[in-house]
């Protein structure tokens, strides 16, 4: 009788410590603040900093997919050239939650601040969540915060005019009828 009521009080207390611990494990991203720059006229997705800057909010770039930041051009080919001056692309920007954080379900008007530098439109903005082949072959589920901007890359004048010309002639013949 003795060890019965024993065994039921211990399993009482590990029940107990792994609803607190667990429930203390993850707390909820704090409001998420972001700093995305169009001075990036050379630079790669390689050098994601000098795209985006994470200020706070329990967020950390994210190397699902090979890393945090994706650029394409307005047809949808993703580059991995040094970004042209003047021309436009279209960035995704990818993050996940730091440890010990979780991101909300659906964002909302408390939950992002981005500041945009010049030449910078946020298009999109939204949690999801993806499975990612691992190395032993099997999935893992990911969820991360993606925003979506049209960057128009910093120059000067003459730069944003040929960068314009050249992405007009990207235009055409991306709908081309042929």
């Amino acid at each position: 009788m003795k060890k019965r009521i024993l065994s039921v009080l211990l399993l009482l207390c590990m029940v107990a410590c792994a609803v607190r611990f667990n429930a203390g494990a993850h707390t909820p991203a704090e409001r998420i603040s972001l700093t995305l720059r169009s001075d990036v006229a050379g630079r790669t997705e390689a050098d994601y900093t000098a795209f985006i800057t994470v200020n706070s909010g329990g967020v950390r770039y994210s190397f699902h997919n090979e890393g945090p930041v994706f650029t394409a051009d307005y047809a949808g080919t993703v580059t991995y050239a040094p970004l042209t001056a003047g021309r436009t692309y279209y960035v995704d920007y990818l993050l996940e939650a730091a440890d010990g954080y979780t991101l909300p379900d659906t964002l909302g008007l408390n939950d992002l601040d981005i500041s945009c530098g010049k030449g910078v439109t946020v298009y999109g903005a939204s949690v999801v969540s993806a499975r990612e082949r691992i190395s032993d072959g099997g999935f893992e589920t990911f969820r991360g915060l993606r925003i979506q901007a049209k960057v128009l890359v910093d120059g000067s004048p003459f730069q944003r005019i040929l960068g314009w010309f050249q992405d007009l002639i990207l235009k055409i013949r991306a709908w081309s009828l042929y």
